[in-house]
């Protein structure tokens, strides 16, 4: 028996088999490019259902299909596209790193407050999502036969089944979602200038929304009638796909940028604008916020400045705690995000004299990025969710030095996955437990997810760090008042 999760994400899909044990049979992936035009970047809703068909054709090949019983998705979040009355798309989807709709987000942020946005919906406003986006194309006379306004999640499940639905993960990230009557909220609605007849039906994580269709199996390659069960957003599944199911749970998701999803038992409301959503896991909540230019920057300079590979640069660099001890790197190569939210923030190096070399730079990068994590858990602990592990994966779970340091530094055990493609793996657990294979999340995390090893914090490490991360902070609360003039 085989159950199926397709990642739908930013630059590819991946489809993933997996047997009720979590043995994963095959991953594979098909990639789509992005249409970029200053900061209007799209992508063609087609080559989703493209990517799909191919991955999923690839994946099935050495299996019997019949034996697949169950899929479900994990997509991008905040990527919209329109469609007209006869379910055509109008023009690309819109992603979520959009940023046309800058002036709409003012708009917005003035009729409704700022804390009225957030409260509401969990997220800070942000030109990337629908409120301020819609709102924005809305005026474009290219989308004056626009029906239906769909994300990612959507216009997958409408391919595979006929029917359009979304999920409480990805509405809360359109942000015209009221988290706690899980339902569009009518003020949001009405400031970004749609109906709610002109969204989907939300409907629970794992809820089944149909049968696969002839027209979706047959391209395929898959028996009809296979069940689809409503997938979620992709840190969602990620945190499903890593075992993070639990209050006091933590997944660092270490690509280019770090994500930090918090598992907690009432939604985290912050002064420093954590973005709180509804669980798939009933009766929990998420708690999301990105890191931006973490894993980007250590790529930038390795990109720039060195043309050895990761392995050799984590071996030098594995050599030079104490030579860098007064070194310090703010990753702030895109301005300053959470928890700290300055724009006009630098990145810099701190710290440096003429015995310093490529290797000190690079170490220098990974302590400043895992300095950004320790700030984001003890912002996440100040505000009522304790973290007792934390679950790694992506680029950065490679390293083991990373890794270590990351434990050292936030003093809290680090685990490291088996499996690579967490998304995938979750949404293919969220098809196990809702076909009841598993009576629940925590049943499926016991038995399909495969833990590499934990890294624990080293006491001499902790101390070490413990004082150069007060530096580090200090230094800042200076830089900070030169780049808030």
């Amino acid at each position: 028996m085989y159950v199926m999760g397709l990642d739908i994400g930013t630059t590819c899909t991946k489809a993933l088999l997996t047997d009720e044990k979590g043995q994963v049979t095959s991953v594979e992936s098909s990639g789509y490019p992005l249409i970029s035009s200053g900061c209007r970047i799209e992508q063609e809703p087609n080559e989703w259902i493209k990517a799909s068909i191919l991955a999923v054709k690839k994946a099935v090949k050495s299996i019997d299909v019949s034996s697949i019983k169950g899929i479900s998705l994990s997509t991008q979040g905040g990527s919209t596209v329109a469609v007209d009355e006869k379910g055509q798309f109008i023009g690309n989807s819109v992603t979520w790193m959009d940023n046309r709709a800058s002036v709409e987000a003012k708009e917005v942020e003035k009729e409704l407050g700022g804390t009225y946005i957030y409260r509401t919906s969990g997220w800070k406003i942000n030109p990337s999502l629908d409120a301020a986006k819609i709102r924005c194309l809305k005026k474009d006379p290219a989308y004056k036969k626009a029906k239906k306004w769909l994300s990612t999640l959507e216009v997958m499940n409408r391919f595979l089944t006929g029917n359009a639905i979304i999920d409480p993960t990805n509405a809360a990230s359109r942000q015209l979602y009221n988290l706690e009557k899980n339902d569009w909220d009518d003020k949001l609605l009405q400031s970004a200038h749609i109906d709610r007849s002109e969204l989907p039906e939300i409907l629970p994580t794992g809820a089944e929304v149909g049968r696969l269709c002839k027209e979706a199996a047959d391209q395929m390659g898959l028996p009809e009638g296979i069940p689809v069960f409503n997938g979620a957003h992709d840190q969602y599944c990620a945190s499903i796909g890593a075992g993070a199911v639990c209050a006091g749970d933590m997944l660092l998701s270490a690509g280019t940028t770090w994500v930090l999803m918090g598992i907690s038992t009432t939604p985290l409301f912050t002064k420093s604008c954590i973005a709180p959503g509804r669980h798939p896991v009933e009766d929990l909540y998420g708690a999301m916020v990105s890191l931006i230019c973490s894993g980007a920057s250590l790529q930038w300079f390795k990109n720039e400045f060195l043309s050895e590979d990761f392995e050799r640069i984590n071996e030098e660099a594995s050599k030079r705690r104490n030579k860098i001890k007064d070194v310090f790197f703010y990753p702030y190569l895109a301005g300053a995000g959470y928890p700290i939210w300055n724009t006009n923030a630098k990145g810099a190096f701190v710290g440096l004299t003429l015995e310093h070399d490529r290797y000190d730079f690079a170490r220098a990068i990974m302590e400043g990025v895992a300095f950004g994590v320790k700030r984001g858990v003890e912002d996440f602990v100040k505000n009522g969710c304790d973290i007792n592990q934390m679950i790694i994966m992506g680029g950065a779970s490679k390293s083991s030095l990373w890794c270590q340091m990351v434990a050292s530094i936030t003093q809290i055990p680090i685990i490291k996955l088996e499996q690579a493609d967490g998304c995938a793996m979750g949404a293919a657990m969220i098809a196990a437990h809702n076909l009841g294979i598993y009576k629940s999340y925590h049943e499926a995390a016991r038995e399909m997810v495969k833990k590499a090893g934990t890294y624990e914090p080293v006491a001499e490490e902790v101390i070490f760090y413990n004082k150069k991360f007060c530096c580090f902070d200090k230094m800042w609360n200076l830089m900070e008042k030169y780049y808030s003039e």
